[in-house]
């Protein structure tokens, strides 16, 4: 029995092996970026261990020994959802291994938009000492509203984080009842527009599909004033073109980000590099999920999805 770990991107195989060589599986690991490459090193495995390869209708069903796909990781979008299902092939994800970590790392872009740390810290690098911080939008966070999109895993983790730091935390997710927001420390609002004009902090926790593709588009951000918009989850949450306008014209005072429209970004052209090296953006390279023991325990999970598929036992995470 033969599994492929489709796109390799971490130094050891070791979690999965632990897993599942006993139960007499063979892994086998390449980095596949194309349809053309998973359908070649795809021939005969009946299981995906996938990253960010794009497993569409075509690589299914050139494969017809492929019955399981797991991601490595939270959000399926690069998986066809749809097309598995239609051509009887199962898809699950590992939504448990990182929420501690994502949500730190959210705190830590909200912070850094706060008090402005990049640009003071780096005019202290480059021989500036700025004696007079007014000319940065410096705000108390006691004064502040924090308002958070999706009332998941992480989206009640990053709650909880900032409910010493802020006067009231807003929650917008259409999926839970304005019951479970309340129990998670947050009131229920009725739109993303809603929240914008309601919140100076303004945090993404939502999966990628086609209801939530834009969310955060021009009409949500011409309600916004000075807000500080954190992402965590992904990039296409948000309109590109209605966030750089925001960030022109002030509505957006900081926008802090692990996730960006293309990864990695495309570093010839100007408009992408102009736009990274605004003051006020600050992006990292989608690692928030990342700390030593959530990439041990993502590989594991992963794993034991397939080793409960051969067992004939119901998955934990099945899409």
């Amino acid at each position: 029995m033969r599994v492929l770990i489709t796109d390799m991107r971490h130094p050891s195989i070791e979690e999965e092996r632990k897993v599942l060589e006993p139960a007499g599986v063979t892994i086998e690991t390449s980095f596949c970026r194309t349809e053309e490459e998973l359908i070649r090193e795809g021939q005969g495995a009946f299981a995906f261990l996938v990253s960010l390869a794009p497993v569409t209708r075509r690589v299914m069903e050139q494969l017809p020994d492929l019955r399981l796909i797991v991601r490595y990781g939270v959000g399926v979008d690069n998986v066809d959802v749809e097309a598995a299902r239609e051509l009887g092939k199962m898809v699950a994800r590992v939504p448990d291994y990182c929420a501690d970590e994502v949500a730190a790392h959210t705190l830590a872009l909200i912070l850094a938009g706060l008090r402005m740390l990049f640009p003071l810290t780096e005019a202290v690098k480059s021989g500036r000492w700025v004696n007079d911080p007014s000319s940065e939008r410096l705000r108390r966070p006691t004064t502040l509203n924090a308002g958070i999109v999706g009332c998941g895993r992480i989206g009640r983790r990053v709650a909880k984080l900032l409910q010493p730091l802020v006067a009231r935390i807003l929650f917008y997710d259409p999926y839970v009842s304005a019951t479970d927001m309340r129990k998670n420390g947050g009131e229920p609002v009725r739109s993303i527009p809603e929240l914008a004009a309601s919140c100076q902090i303004l945090s993404l926790h939502a999966p990628l599909n086609e209801e939530t593709r834009d969310i955060v588009d021009g009409k949500a951000l011409a309600c916004a004033d000075g807000l500080i918009l954190i992402n965590t989850s992904r990039a296409d949450l948000i309109h590109r073109e209605a966030l750089e306008t925001a960030l022109h014209e002030g509505r957006v005072s900081f926008f802090g980000s692990d996730v960006f429209w293309q990864e990695p970004p495309d570093y010839s052209d100007p408009g992408t590099i102009e736009f990274l090296s605004r003051r006020e953006v600050l992006a990292t390279p989608h690692m928030a999920w990342y700390s030593e023991e959530s990439e041990r325990e993502l590989r594991r999970k992963a794993a034991e999805e397939i080793l409960r598929f051969l067992r004939g036992e119901q998955l934990l995470n099945i899409v």
